[in-house]
């Protein structure tokens, strides 16, 4: 068994994994932090990324690699597995609080509280059925003076093999370091940023070529989305022939460079799923028909490099800024905007626009939101972008339900080979796949 460093120290090896499971030593990496007070054995292929910013608790993700087959159908290399964290402001006595307010929270999704019992032998407290990108559950326990919030996906309701095998192997010490030893910032000095100087004069740029499409008629000032015609709820729907939206970046996305696209030379192009990720229809985002998680079978990763400006798929109110908490926390800093019935989700930014405050309406053309990132998870930085409608929101805020959409076609404004040309510029993308090159 290797031992992974990184403000993980050398422990002993735990002799088992999972219910009664025994560790294979050759295939796992023990790993124990210093911070949180945990350690636990791993599949060696797992890795662990700790949290970026400070929130009300501290802890680390871990990511599994998804099987070959997985990786074949879905693009999507690691999967979330658990978010093992130190509730550093809490107290024992208070855990039959933090239990009853995370239980009144999410009341509408009728969560159940069991009690489990650790492979160490100590009880937990374990909620199910809560809403994410994927169902989730929060097991509590406490250690001494501490207590700990073990966040786990799956892919069903309920704690699966996978989530009985994190918990199966963790073990609990005092830690040596402080939370506050890691000087991170909080969540809230995190979260927005002013543009660069480069970056406000991409948008002017882009403003210029969309003031030129309506001047010419190409372009309506704005689009209000009119809900679909009335019929039967299904999982998804391709958009009305009337309605669609745009590419969410301009050039300062220089994320890719070689011998046919120097992004240093000619900045501003994309790739379906260029990372490795999901595409229209297929891809990992195959969430699709559920009731209580964000579905995301239409889901698109592009491919934008830490610092990119990043646009929503169109104008409307600003319906959710921040950081996604619980089983959405794998969306790191998102911003939702509505239109009518319609959401526009784009996500895993590395900093959210100054300004971009909750119920503001926004010209989604030219109206930078963000920069592109990779928060959230372990994966390279991409845009999430996604759109969907009739969602319903969590009581703090956060989509889910509802029927994800595929555009009919794409707007772009800089672009010299879509599908179809317009006279004033740009044009629209109307066949999708995966890899295409894409220009903003």
């Amino acid at each position: 068994m290797k031992t992974r460093m990184m403000l993980w120290a050398s422990a002993t090896l735990l002799a088992a994994c999972g219910e009664g499971t025994a560790v294979d030593p050759a295939s796992q990496t023990l790993v124990r932090d210093e911070v949180i007070g945990v350690s636990l054995p791993l599949p060696a292929q797992w890795s662990v990324r700790r949290d970026e910013v400070l929130f009300d608790t501290h802890g680390v993700f871990l990511n599994a690699p998804t099987s070959d087959e997985g990786v074949a159908q879905t693009g999507h290399e690691r999967d979330a597995v658990a978010r093992i964290a130190l509730a550093y402001k809490a107290r024992p006595d208070q855990l039959e609080e933090l239990v009853r307010t995370k239980l009144a929270e999410y009341q509408e999704f009728h969560p159940t509280r069991t009690e489990v019992t650790l492979a160490d032998g100590r009880t937990g407290i374990a909620i199910t059925g809560l809403p994410g990108t994927q169902p989730y559950s929060i097991v509590y326990t406490v250690d001494g003076e501490r207590v700990y919030e073990i966040g786990l996906w799956s892919d069903e309701p309920g704690l699966d093999e996978r989530a009985k095998q994190v918990l199966g192997g963790l073990r609990f010490q005092a830690p040596t370091k402080t939370v506050q030893s890691l000087g991170l910032k909080t969540a809230r000095e995190s979260t927005y940023a002013e543009l660069s100087a480069e970056r406000e004069q991409a948008a002017a740029d882009r403003k210029a070529l969309v003031m030129k499409a309506i001047l010419a008629g190409d372009l309506p000032q704005q689009q209000k989305f009119e809900d679909p015609p009335v019929r039967a709820m299904s999982c998804g729907f391709t958009a009305p022939s009337t309605l669609y939206w745009q590419l969410q970046w301009d050039w300062t996305n220089k994320f890719y460079s070689g011998a046919h696209y120097d992004m240093k030379a000619n900045p501003g192009w994309s790739a379906m799923s260029g990372n490795g990720g999901s595409w229209w229809g297929t891809g990992y985002h195959t969430r699709f028909c559920e009731t209580n998680y964000a579905n995301q079978h239409y889901a698109n990763d592009w491919p934008a490099q830490v610092g990119a400006n990043a646009y929503a798929a169109f104008g409307g109110t600003v319906e959710w800024t921040g950081w996604g908490t619980d089983g959405f926390a794998t969306l790191g800093r998102y911003v939702v905007v509505r239109n009518n019935g319609y959401r526009s989700l784009t996500a895993h930014l590395s900093s959210i626009a100054s300004g971009m405050a909750w119920g503001t309406e926004i010209d989604g053309y030219y109206k930078v939101i963000g920069e592109a990132g990779s928060s959230g998870g372990d994966w390279a930085p991409h845009l999430h972008a996604r759109v969907s409608y009739g969602e319903s929101k969590t009581a703090n805020g956060q989509p889910y339900g509802g029927e994800t959409v595929k555009p009919l076609r794409l707007r772009c404004f800089n672009c010299n080979n879509p599908d179809v040309s317009v006279a004033s510029g740009g044009g629209y993308y109307n066949d999708f796949f995966h890899g295409r090159w894409m220009m903003y």
